[in-house]
């Protein structure tokens, strides 16, 4: 177990009252925390092998620039974005939100915001600095991703009903798995990267409080095209229950004019699905790896991504 309150304050020179391990989504490279330090200062402290240091460096450069959406990372005591601790980056910023956009969607000022925000950072110039740290995304990983899943449900052998179940529904959709590697396969020649990219604002990263919100989780940061954020608002992906034509309208309104590219937006979505539903057969047939309520999500989310109207047509349309 590591010392965490120890390399706060070593390191960013925090000294922590208080420190409870929260749940932060499907991060599974990520241990996180809620760390307090007496009155009203709350922290978000993470400790991660996943993702890329773009994941500070860009809120970082946003924050410079006086945007309010992002939670800055704050700096360890010789300057850095982070710390090394155990072969893995520990970075501390502000506790901001007051729930998640998932959980009832946002209002007309936030949606705004949450555009203005990504054209803010879709305008972001790409300076040395985040040169040297951004990626460049491209499907080969989710493809990858998609690959190991298939030779992993085919090999395994199913422990209870939720794991023969997720084994089932992927079985079914296979011929649709390898229409997706394709069709991405294809439509790269299109997608020539030029744009900074959160790359999964999904409303479950958004954070809302009355009047403004926070995107966070920026760990995928990547140099791509606007596509792979604008499809999140579009349509089909995590959220999107909570997403229709006039939130749409709100977001544009802050987002301003878009030009997209129905090429790439097809590659991303495609890349997207692969790894989805990859990722959610996987923890759903995995029994003892990981909570029996996630598996159950998991495998309700993987039926839904292969629904007539899920994601996956969506992104074979």
């Amino acid at each position: 177990m590591p010392d965490v309150r120890a390399y706060v304050a070593e390191d960013f020179g925090i000294e922590l009252t208080s420190l409870e391990s929260i749940d932060a989504g499907v991060d599974r490279a990520a241990s996180n925390y809620r760390g307090g330090a007496g009155g009203a200062s709350a922290y978000a402290i993470k400790w991660s092998s996943g993702g890329s240091v773009a994941g500070l460096a860009v809120p970082s450069a946003l924050s410079s620039r006086g945007v309010r959406e992002v939670a800055a990372p704050l700096r360890t005591l010789d300057g850095r974005l982070y710390a090394e601790r155990e072969g893995r980056r520990l970075s501390v910023t502000p506790w901001v939100g007051e729930r998640q956009g998932i959980d009832g969607g946002l209002d007309e000022e936030q949606w705004r915001g949450f555009g203005r925000l990504l054209a803010t950072t879709h305008a972001l110039p790409l300076t040395p600095n985040l040169a040297a740290v951004l990626p460049r995304a491209a499907h080969h990983a989710d493809v990858a991703a998609a690959r190991q899943a298939d030779a992993f449900l085919r090999e395994g052998n199913p422990l209870d009903a939720t794991a023969a179940d997720a084994q089932q529904v992927w079985f079914e959709h296979a011929e649709h798995i390898e229409m997706l590697a394709a069709r991405a396969q294809s439509l790269a020649p299109a997608v020539t990267p030029s744009t900074i990219c959160h790359t999964d604002p999904h409303l479950g990263n958004v954070l809302a409080a009355p009047g403004r919100i926070w995107l966070i989780d920026w760990d995928d940061a990547a140099w791509s095209t606007s596509e792979q954020d604008l499809m999140f608002v579009l349509g089909g992906t995590y959220g999107d229950e909570h997403i229709g034509d006039r939130e749409r309208s709100w977001f544009f309104d802050g987002y301003g004019e878009a030009s997209i590219d129905p090429l790439r937006l097809a590659y991303w979505r495609c890349s997207r699905a692969l790894v989805d539903v990859a990722g959610l057969a996987e923890e759903a047939f995995r029994a003892g790896a990981f909570e029996v309520e996630w598996r159950a999500t998991a495998l309700r989310m993987l039926r839904a991504n292969f629904a007539e109207d899920g994601f996956v047509a969506l992104a074979l349309s």
